[in-house]
């Protein structure tokens, strides 16, 4: 049996060369479309449900908005599927995004929710997702997807249901319950909800419906192929990306496609890796071996070039911040060595 790493399986490893497979048919060929593959792993959606019903008419009736939301999700849907079934979730969870943003992952909410899952700052920063000038890892497809999915399987572990889980989602646990209690329910159809979150999981399980039964409702679903749109290039220490993808001849608009939780090309410190398409992907990586491109210092940041005789011990004392935040920022071990004229990232005001 082929073993599969998804992103979640490489997040915690932490190792950041993957190897990923596709769905192996018994010929050893892969599945051409991912929906076969989709559809095959729902648990929730219930065909004859009227709201399920109407959702899934009314993506059918908008089949241009439907398009350009695949569009979207093309570079990550693969990756976002294989997740949730790493974590044997019910396969309509990977269409979650469609509804929370649109499969965007610059989107921002008045309430100041971002990336596709619409974290707010502050449930971001509780799930492990850092925000900075430079990388906000709401925005981060692999980052952002590993917390949703253990956010929502926590809600799962608190509701023992998945359609509670992500009615909590949207509603939060406390007020979802709050509902259960005057419902005496804990059918999610009998609850009393806000508009928007009584409409968020049956918007959901319409959207899964319509890619179970697509020939139900009138529609044909963009080919998406059942493999990985893009590769890893692990970046091994803070680099000026911008330069990098020109040297490489990468368009850079590429490079932010494929990684919208990077707000600075020019300093990449916080994020592990890059994702491209595979002929991109193999040019810069080519070219970060070849060359170094330092991280351009973004607000809050300072650069300082490692002198003879110095250790990391000595430049954090030097600058009164600590060795393992030294190590953190850079992406070093505390053993090093460091080589005379190496450039070390430091953040103002932290230690």
């Amino acid at each position: 049996m082929t073993t599969r790493l998804g992103w979640v399986g490489a997040m915690l490893a932490l190792a950041l060369t993957c190897l990923y497979g596709g769905v192996a048919r018994a010929d050893g060929s892969t599945d051409e479309s991912i929906w076969p593959r989709i559809a095959a792993g729902m648990r929730m959606v219930d065909p004859e449900q009227p709201e399920t019903v109407t959702w899934a008419r009314h993506y059918a009736q908008h089949p241009l908005q439907f398009e350009q939301m695949m569009a979207r999700a093309e570079p990550f849907l693969w990756y976002i599927v294989e997740a949730v079934e790493l974590r044997d979730m019910p396969l309509e969870i990977a269409l979650l995004p469609a509804v929370e943003s649109g499969f965007d992952a610059q989107a921002r909410s008045q309430r100041g929710a971002g990336g596709l899952w619409q974290f707010v700052p502050g449930t971001g920063s509780a799930m492990g997702l850092s925000a900075a000038s430079n990388y906000d890892a709401r925005g981060d497809v692999v980052a952002s997807t590993r917390a949703a999915l253990t956010y929502l399987h926590n809600l799962h572990d608190s509701f023992d249901n998945w359609l509670l889980a992500l009615a909590a989602y949207n509603v939060g646990r406390g007020k979802l319950r709050q509902a259960l209690r005057a419902a005496d329910s804990r059918n999610f159809w009998d609850l009393t909800l806000p508009r928007e979150t009584r409409e968020h999981v049956p918007r959901l399980l319409g959207l899964a419906l319509l890619v179970k039964q697509p020939e139900r409702f009138g529609i044909t679903l963009p080919p998406i192929a059942n493999h990985q749109a893009g590769q890893i290039v692990t970046l091994r220490q803070p680099v000026n990306l911008a330069a990098a993808a020109d040297a490489a001849g990468v368009d850079r608009g590429l490079v932010r496609e494929y990684n919208p939780g990077l707000l600075d090309l020019g300093n990449t410190t916080g994020k592990p890796f890059v994702l491209l398409p595979e002929a991109e992907a193999e040019r810069l990586r080519t070219t970060l071996a070849k060359s170094h491109f330092p991280a351009r210092p973004t607000p809050g940041q300072k650069v300082v070039v490692v002198a003879p005789g110095d250790s990391l011990w000595l430049i954090a004392r030097r600058h009164q911040v600590s060795v393992r935040a030294l190590c953190a920022w850079n992406r070093i071990r505390p053993d090093s060595v460091l080589r005379p004229g190496r450039r070390l990232l430091i953040e103002h005001g932290a230690s």
